[in-house]
């Protein structure tokens, strides 16, 4: 039981309220946690959009992060009241607890590989991907990311060691982020990805026969997309996904139980602020959420302020849009200009005399 807690050793060595200080800071981020997950859910109800697959996979791995939330909240608290069944190694209910928490955990730690996949399938599948909504794809990588994740519980049971799994988890985590990292080096899936659609892009601007579909451009555009934000998305994690599995391995060591209740206290509260920081980062980069979040915020504010008319307010500028290209490159568009140039053309286009 490597990732539990040794509330013997704890006891020995007169640590305990140290530690036990330390849950109580553990149980308030599992708190806020939990909170920010429904926050988060409730938004994606009010938005009603679950039809993409990228929206399932999160779904899939979102779900984990409040049960092992809720898990180790009870579990901290039962440690703090000194119940055995925080602790207690041979009791059932910690066993069935602890296995439970820690088939959470590897899910959130192998969520960059579940994307990757996903973005292959929509690259495999470029002409009618959303067009045809394989839903089976979202359902098959989440049900696979369960089942990774009870495997490895399993076997971190079994073989009450965590060196394998820190091996694993650290290949996936750094050949993922790799994957949307480019920094030094050419990196894996999530550049090939990239790079396959660059080019399928690029031969979209110089093809003027509809040899491309709209369908498949919009993809094409999609997968692109997608990539940019993964690197922001891979990069902001990084730091959690590399930290969480060496606390692990720490752990694993034959040192003092001093020590390891350390490393596996700083694992617990490394991870419990991960199921928070990541939710965070990809809503951060989600358009409807935002908007639909404003729109709450909005409707419950203005209960309690006046309206209040500024006839004096300057009128803003609305010539002038910042728009963003398939790469992110900024582009002006000047409205009415655009708006002049396209009723010249369709002037012109009604005008032109049959033959």
């Amino acid at each position: 039981m490597i990732l539990s807690f040794n509330y013997t050793a704890a006891q020995q060595d007169s640590t305990l309220q140290y530690f036990n200080l330390g849950f109580v800071v553990v149980i308030f981020v599992n708190i806020l946690s939990v909170l920010y997950y429904i926050l988060n859910v409730w938004i994606d109800i009010r938005i009603g959009k679950f039809d993409t697959n990228v929206i399932k996979i999160h779904q899939f791995i979102y779900i984990t992060c409040p049960i092992g939330s809720i898990v180790l909240i009870a579990q901290k608290i039962m440690i703090i009241l000194g119940l055995p069944y925080g602790y207690d190694y041979d009791d059932r209910t910690f066993q069935f607890l602890h296995h439970l928490r820690t088939s959470t955990v590897f899910p959130g730690l192998i969520c960059l590989t579940a994307f990757v996949i996903e973005r292959f399938c929509a690259t495999v599948y470029l002409k009618d991907y959303e067009k045809r909504n394989r839903w089976w794809i979202g359902i098959i990588i989440g049900i696979g990311l369960y089942t990774v994740g009870g495997l490895l519980a399993y076997s971190l049971a079994l073989f009450a060691t965590s060196l394998y799994h820190t091996i694993f988890l650290l290949a996936l985590s750094i050949t993922s982020c790799m994957v949307g990292l480019e920094l030094e080096l050419l990196r894996l899936g999530n550049v090939l990805n990239y790079k396959i659609n660059r080019r399928y892009y690029n031969a979209c601007q110089r093809s003027f026969d509809g040899k491309y579909s709209l369908a498949e451009r919009y993809q094409i555009s999609d997968n692109i997309h997608f990539s940019f934000f993964f690197n922001r998305f891979a990069s902001s994690i990084f730091f959690f996904t590399i930290l969480c599995p060496l606390l692990m391995l720490a752990a694993s060591f034959d040192i003092q139980w001093f020590y390891r209740n350390i490393f596996i206290s700083l694992f617990e509260l490394s991870y419990s602020v991960y199921t928070i920081l990541t939710p965070y980062i990809i809503y951060k980069f989600n358009i409807r959420w935002h908007q639909e979040f404003k729109k709450v915020v909005a409707t419950y504010t203005s209960r309690f302020r006046a309206k209040r008319i500024d006839v004096t307010e300057a009128c803003a500028d609305s010539s002038n849009v910042n728009l963003r290209n398939t790469f992110g490159i900024e582009m002006n568009i000047d409205i009415k200009r655009q708006s002049d140039t396209y009723f010249e053309q369709l002037n012109t286009s009604w005008n032109i005399q049959k033959c």
